[in-house]
């Protein structure tokens, strides 16, 4: 009851002073529009939940959106609303529907700038969690709902200041019946960035988070700084560089007292992104922490690349390709058992867009997963098509 208590306050907040914005917004120009969409997808993959057993499938999607965007002088609001019909059949005969509530709003009022990122989205966990963190949990349904308010302060033409707050607060359907565990993250952040010259800019950062699991009566706490760097070598390319340190502590509580285990972790990413004529090439490297349903915090190592060329004026084919390894950290001798793990993918799909309205997408992607301790090795095969038929825009302004 808390939780959901907090979620829908913290919401709840920000729509009521999305609501405000737009009524202070009501003497300037606006404009705002709606655009309906609606996709059909056939599926199969060969081992659905990259594990050991039988678990082909085939079936289908259904995803109906309604993507909406406003905009005044000082306000910008965007959002979608979409959800997923799923059913597998096969081997994993499953049925599910997941929803996707995402809002993005900035408010801005002379030297101040409020922004809002977040919203509610129910999907599994082989999905959005997998990409970000390179785990493969057990397969069920995990409602998530985020909130990151900012407030940007330009102090010159060229600095600027910000503050940020995180909430995230994860539940798994059945979670402690699967050996998952429903997590809260907390956290705050500062930020300085310096515009050096119109094709250079500093950033430097401080946060602090806080990252909880009621459930097992686990948490974890880490804070650190770090410094980015953004140059743009030319029109076509760009790129970007960071490093920082995290200090991490863990807490386990029990019966009788607690136990804490202490871990220092260097952070870094670096991407770099050139635009040919009809080509775009996108490379990046991280480390980074993340919070996990296992109930434990973990570090992921990403290397990846995207690939996009434009075939024809309406023909584009594309290769995404990303290898993660991933381990425990801050563990204490109460810990929940995770063994280094290493994720692969790789998808190339091509997408033809025949008319004004309607678009066909035909993709397959190759997935493995690797668990050193265990000797455990598992792979995937998969491929969709995809039709899609996005109905004309509605807009109004005045």
């Amino acid at each position: 009851m808390g939780k959901m208590f907090w979620s829908r306050a913290v919401v709840g907040v920000f729509g009521v002073m999305m609501l405000v914005w737009s009524w202070g917004g009501n003497g300037h120009a606006a404009e705002w529009s709606v655009a309906p969409a609606v996709s059909v997808r056939g599926v199969y993959n060969s081992n659905l939940l990259l594990f050991n057993g039988n678990n082909e499938v085939w079936g289908y999607w259904v995803s109906p959106s309604m993507q909406f965007k406003g905009s005044t002088e000082s306000l910008d609001v965007e959002g979608n609303v979409k959800s997923d019909f799923v059913q597998y059949y096969g081997d994993q005969n499953r049925s599910y529907t997941n929803l996707y509530f995402p809002l993005r709003t900035s408010y801005r009022w002379d030297r101040y700038t409020f922004g809002f990122e977040g919203g509610f989205t129910r999907d599994n966990t082989l999905m959005a969690e997998l990409q970000q963190t390179g785990v493969v949990l057990n397969f069920t349904q995990r409602n998530l709902w985020t909130a990151n308010p900012t407030w940007t302060v330009g102090l010159t033409e060229r600095l600027s200041w910000q503050l940020g707050y995180q909430y995230t607060d994860a539940q798994y359907e059945n979670g402690l019946s699967l050996g998952l565990v429903n997590y809260q993250v907390h956290g705050g952040s500062s930020s300085m960035s310096y515009q050096v010259t119109e094709r250079d800019q500093v950033q430097l950062t401080g946060d602090y988070v806080r990252f909880k699991t009621p459930q097992i009566h686990q948490r974890w706490t880490y804070y650190g700084a770090g410094t980015s760097v953004s140059h743009s070598f030319t029109e076509s390319l760009a790129g970007t560089v960071s490093g920082g340190v995290r200090f991490i502590t863990s807490t386990q509580d029990f019966s009788g007292g607690s136990l804490s285990s202490h871990d220092t972790v260097f952070l870094f990413s670096a991407k770099l992104k050139q635009e040919f004529e009809q080509t775009t090439v996108t490379l990046e490297g991280s480390r980074d922490i993340n919070p996990s349903g296992f109930g434990v915090l973990v570090q992921t190592d990403r290397i990846g690349g995207i690939v996009s060329h434009n075939l024809t004026e309406t023909v584009t084919v594309s290769i995404d390709a990303a290898t993660y390894f991933v381990d425990a950290l801050a563990s204490t001798s109460l810990t929940r058992t995770f063994s280094q793990t290493r994720f692969t993918s790789v998808s190339p799909k091509v997408s033809w867009r025949f008319s004004d309205w309607w678009s066909l997408d035909v993709a397959y992607s190759y997935a493995e997963r690797a668990v050193g301790d265990l000797n455990q090795w598992n792979f995937a095969n998969s491929t969709y098509v995809m039709l899609t038929y996005g109905g004309p825009k509605w807009s109004v302004s005045r």
